[in-house]
């Protein structure tokens, strides 16, 4: 018996979100496939927040691959959370989600995080 040729399409990945950073100034935006037929590859990621150029504190951006408590799940990190690009190439699988955590911030400040990578979604 033979096993059906699994082929995948795929596009162009742009997905954005943002947040309003808590008491602490954290914040966390997470990003998932669409559906289980669908996986990302990532390949950069634009933070940013609506800050003053000149002020302090900056938030850290981290970029992790499912729970933002596991320091093995980091993918990096930028000093420059209000304005800064993470690159890299990041695999998001079906059941996975990327998120983009924002320590260290001023509260009530918005985050954003951009990503932009491929989307690959199987057809059998």
């Amino acid at each position: 018996m033979s096993v059906p040729a699994v082929t995948e399409i795929s596009g162009q990945l742009s997905r954005s979100g943002s947040v309003t950073l808590d008491a602490t100034g954290a914040g966390v935006i997470t990003f998932d496939p669409d559906n289980a037929r669908q996986r990302w590859v990532v390949d950069q990621v634009v933070v940013s927040t609506n800050q003053a150029p000149s002020s302090t504190p900056v938030p850290i951006a981290t970029v992790y691959v499912n729970d933002v408590s596991s320091p093995g799940n980091s993918q990096g990190s930028t000093w420059a959370g209000s304005r800064d690009t993470f690159t890299g190439t990041t695999e998001i699988g079906p059941c996975d989600f990327l998120a983009v955590h924002f320590t260290g911030g001023i509260p009530g400040v918005t985050a954003t995080a951009v990503l932009s990578g491929t989307k690959y979604t199987r057809r059998t």
